[in-house]
């Protein structure tokens, strides 16, 4: 797993700053996995950041793309008139990122050609204990991404983030 908390960091005390307003769309994409796998973890990883700066969960998303073909992408659309689209593509030894969250008052843009590195060898610190929690909240929207990813349709999702 990527150790985004940086980039979620900075995002978070921007917003809390309010000189951006309500965040009302996140677009991110990232060139980030290493191999195939890891695009439907990293794209619900991706999820739970942008939920966290949205301050809402969805109620439905729609994957599209191939893990095989190496990019996914994922648009999710909140009760309150938020959305969210992004992308995860294999890294190909170029890593980068661009991340776009626009506000009712302005925008915050990040542009970074270093993803941050895998996050590995913690000594059971806050840091791995938030990324542990991550994984386990994010089983939920990789299920819910296969399942849409299979159905080439949205997928309704409960407000405890299951599959409605």
């Amino acid at each position: 797993m990527y150790d985004w908390t940086v980039l979620d960091q900075t995002v978070s005390e921007t917003l809390a700053g309010g000189r951006v307003g309500a965040p009302l769309f996140v677009r991110w994409t990232a060139a980030a996995a290493q191999n195939n796998a890891e695009l439907k973890s990293l794209l619900a990883e991706m999820s739970a950041y942008a939920e966290t700066w949205l301050s809402g969960q969805p109620r439905r998303i729609y994957a599209t793309g191939s893990a095989d073909d190496g990019h996914l992408s994922l648009a999710l659309e909140f009760e309150n008139g938020q959305s969210a689209l992004l992308a995860i593509t294999l890294a190909h030894d170029n890593p980068s990122m661009s991340l776009a969250i626009l506000g009712a008052r302005g925008a915050i843009y990040h542009t970074d050609s270093d993803v941050p590195a895998r996050a590995e060898n913690l000594a059971g610190g806050p840091e791995e204990r938030n990324q542990q929690s991550t994984v386990l909240s994010t089983s939920k929207m990789v299920a819910a991404i296969d399942k849409s990813l299979f159905a080439k349709q949205p997928v309704a999702l409960s407000p405890e983030g299951d599959q409605a």
